[in-house]
């Protein structure tokens, strides 16, 4: 399936979303973003899809950031910036709030806004050609709030520090040591390497995935176990009263592998 500058590839039980401007090094434009939530209503409405991947077409760039050549007619006034910010917004609240695992398979140059894209997936693995930076201050370009709190919650203050305050990009072996990466891959074996995880994934429970998700994103939402209400809380009565629940119990009884049917 095509979507302008994307392409969309569903291999139950993978999708593959590819930002697919290789000749751009995959930067992203206005008209993009806008995209975003429209592919996140097809991933999330497709039963068939237990895992999604997201990656950069060609082996130069997972996406090197916002297409500046478009900034003259999106975002050249405060207005424009703001309706640009709001797209972008809501653009990474789609992947994020989607109940399907995701994972970036991040090659080569990972900046600016293609770094705030990899950054609301719940998992990211790179090649060892892999490069992550916000150069934002390089061209007078502030990163929100909103995407700051997720940098924030994945590297730290200090490193965010850093990044924001250099402009400098770092390579997969310090994104590694920071948490931003998962695993890395040798070059040419990133996709391999990330549908053999994404299988893996998709393995597992559907329902335990919906709920972990859910729960690691109340966590961050409300501060802590505390400040959660009761029926959050209480959502993971669910999860032992599911089909999935009973075929882990009934297949580890038969010492066999589970077929989760994910409700």
């Amino acid at each position: 399936m095509i979507h302008k500058g994307f392409a969309l590839d569903i291999d139950s039980p993978i999708a593959t979303v590819t930002i697919n401007r290789p000749s751009q090094l995959n930067a992203i434009t206005s008209e993009m973003w806008q995209q975003i939530p429209q592919i996140a209503i097809e991933l999330q409405s497709n039963d068939s899809v237990r895992v999604v991947i997201f990656q950069g077409a060609g082996t130069k760039a997972f996406s090197a950031g916002a297409d500046i050549n478009d900034f003259d007619t999106t975002r050249s006034t405060p207005q424009l910036a703001q309706k640009y910010r709001q797209n972008v917004d809501e653009a990474c609240d789609a992947i994020s709030s989607l109940t399907k695992p995701t994972v970036a398979a991040i090659e080569g140059y990972c900046l600016g806004g293609g770094f705030e894209l990899a950054l609301c997936m719940d998992i990211r693995v790179s090649s060892d050609t892999a490069k992550f930076g916000l150069p934002a201050a390089k061209r007078g370009i502030a990163i929100s709030h909103h995407h700051l709190e997720k940098l924030i919650q994945v590297v730290g203050h200090n490193e965010a520090n850093y990044l924001l305050l250099t402009g400098r990009s770092i390579d997969a072996n310090r994104a590694l040591s920071l948490g931003l990466v998962s695993t890395i891959t040798e070059h040419g074996k990133l996709y391999d390497a990330t549908a053999a995880l994404a299988i893996e994934i998709a393995e597992l429970s559907p329902v335990s995935h919906r709920f972990h998700k859910q729960a690691l994103s109340d966590l961050k939402r409300y501060g802590g176990v505390r400040g959660i209400p009761k029926d959050s809380l209480q959502a993971i009565d669910a999860t032992e009263a599911s089909n999935d629940f009973i075929e882990g119990v009934i297949s580890f009884k038969e010492k066999r592998d589970a077929h989760f049917p994910g409700n």
